[in-house]
């Protein structure tokens, strides 16, 4: 267990910011009018809900934390120095729009760098209807609410589920995707598919999945999901088995066996098509 009073005042911060973003949508939640929603490009929706949360929460973290950058899914940005927020208010919009209770606010902080990829600081994924409340700081540790979270403890590919997205919107992705897909999916138990990136980490680092991957994420969408996997125990890469994924939204995560399973059998994928 840990205790609020050990966080760093930057997750402490995070963690306020996820509840005002998750009180926004539950106020939203199954009372959306049709004109409240609206298509930003084919399969990319945004509604008020959406709207509402990042300004709530865009405006608590300018507040608590001037200094800092901010980046948003629904466009809301600033400029800092020192440290980035990533934020999005509304993982799984689609699934908010059905009606379909898998859908989270994710809030991650990490240092800004000019050189090398950003270290990520603080991550927090809250799941307003369920209440589930996952966080990580870096060196202290992932948290389920006051439950510590440890990744998957499997070994062979053929007994882990993993979870996954597809490149609905990356029309270009579809193929590698497939050939992943047709590499993975005899290769292990089963696959998965939520539509909601921040939460299919956030089960992996639960060990309800023991590995995800996705094509062409934002890195609001994954920013506290990394953090709250590798605090786990968890690996998590690009393609390449880099450290790449905010920059190229390419990503694994995984507990190390399961991980290193996944990137071959990526690597495959990706020389077989090679070869066509």
């Amino acid at each position: 267990m840990t205790s609020i009073s050990h966080l760093s005042e930057e997750t402490r911060i995070a963690l306020v910011a996820a509840r005002i973003g998750g009180d926004v949508l539950l106020r939203y939640w199954r009372r959306l009018a049709s004109e409240q929603i609206r298509e930003k490009s084919r399969g990319d929706l945004v509604t008020a809900a959406d709207l509402a949360a990042e300004e709530a929460i865009a405006d608590f973290l300018s507040r608590e934390m001037p200094g800092a950058a901010l980046v948003s899914e629904e466009g809301t940005s600033r400029a800092g120095a020192g440290a980035v927020w990533y934020v999005d208010p509304l993982d799984g919009t689609t699934n908010f729009v059905q009606r379909f209770p898998i859908f989270a606010v994710s809030v991650g902080l990490a240092e800004s760098s000019d050189q090398g990829h950003p270290k990520l600081l603080t991550g927090v994924v809250l799941n307003p209807v369920s209440g589930e409340l996952f966080f990580a700081e870096r060196g202290k540790g992932s948290y389920l609410n006051n439950q510590r979270l440890k990744v998957s403890t499997k070994r062979e590919l053929n007994d882990a589920v993993v979870a996954t997205g597809f490149p609905r919107r990356y029309h270009e992705e579809l193929r590698p995707y497939l050939l992943e897909f047709r590499a993975l999916f005899p290769a292990c138990r089963a696959i998965r598919r939520a539509g909601a990136a921040a939460l299919d980490l956030c089960w992996t680092a639960q060990g309800i999945f023991d590995g995800f991957w996705e094509h062409k994420l934002s890195p609001w969408d994954i920013a506290a999901g990394v953090l709250i996997v590798q605090e786990a125990g968890g690996v998590c890469t690009d393609f390449e088995g880099e450290s790449a994924y905010l920059q190229s939204g390419d990503i694994i995560g995984a507990s190390p066996a399961i991980h290193a399973a996944m990137l071959r059998k990526i690597h495959e994928a990706r020389e077989y098509q090679n070869d066509l």
